[in-house]
């Protein structure tokens, strides 16, 4: 579909359930009359930082249950007017700082997801969302930590949010999961995969107490670690 091909006056934009995987620059140019725009339940994992240009008129925009681990404040440039905007059902943990700067107009946010994780990268949003007087959603609820499973984002206080006591990670898998038997000469490739929550997660393989690194000389090859999406980094 080209934004060309739809009247200028066009008001709602109903694109849902169309297996969109991304929203590229400019995407919806010429529709400036556009109020309502739902990209919901689509497999969108890139949004381009100008992808909702022009859209000044825009009061809600659904996002949900797409494939979505990164979002940056350029991405809701133009974005204005916007009231409503839900991101549940990505694959996020967690929100950049000062991500909606580019949104004085919202009042109701979803952000849901099965791994959010309320710690202190989140405190930022909790007072940004009070002094805003924007109402969150009752279905987003953390998820992680433990010690705060289950609890509406809205009712929680700046002091839970914090990044104190033991780490804890949605997803920390090891490949291969069990023991294995080989022989001099073999090649046996370990991978490890936990999410990405922060810049300063990094995984490093040790050996008795020792970082691994690579020795050519010996057959050993450590890959520099990989980000997937913003929410999974591999080694």
């Amino acid at each position: 579909m080209q934004p060309s091909s739809l009247p200028n006056s066009t008001v709602s934009l109903i694109l849902s359930n169309n297996k969109i995987s991304a929203v590229r620059n400019h995407s919806f140019s010429g529709l400036r009359a556009l109020e309502k725009l739902d990209l919901g339940s689509n497999l969108i994992s890139r949004i381009a930082s100008a992808a909702f240009h022009g859209l000044t008129a825009l009061k809600r925009l659904d996002l949900s249950n797409n494939r979505i681990g990164c979002f940056s404040s350029d991405m809701f440039l133009d974005l204005g007017r916007l009231s409503k905007l839900n991101l549940s059902g990505n694959i996020f943990s967690t929100l950049p700082e000062d991500l909606f700067t580019h949104l004085p107009s919202l009042r109701v946010l979803h952000f849901s997801t099965d791994d959010l994780f309320c710690d202190c990268q989140l405190e930022w949003l909790l007072m940004w969302v009070r002094s805003r007087s924007v109402r969150v959603g009752n279905e987003t609820v953390c998820v992680y930590p433990a010690r705060l499973h289950g609890l509406e984002f809205s009712c929680l206080q700046e002091h839970q949010l914090t990044c104190a006591g033991p780490l804890e990670l949605p997803v920390l898998q090891l490949i291969p999961t069990q023991r294995q038997l080989v022989f001099r000469g073999d090649r046996l490739p370990l991978q490890c995969t936990a999410s990405y929550l922060h810049p300063s997660v990094e995984l490093t393989w040790v050996h008795d107490h020792h970082p691994v690194h690579t020795l050519e000389e010996r057959g050993v090859h450590v890959e520099e670690s990989i980000i997937h999406d913003c929410c999974l980094v591999t080694r």
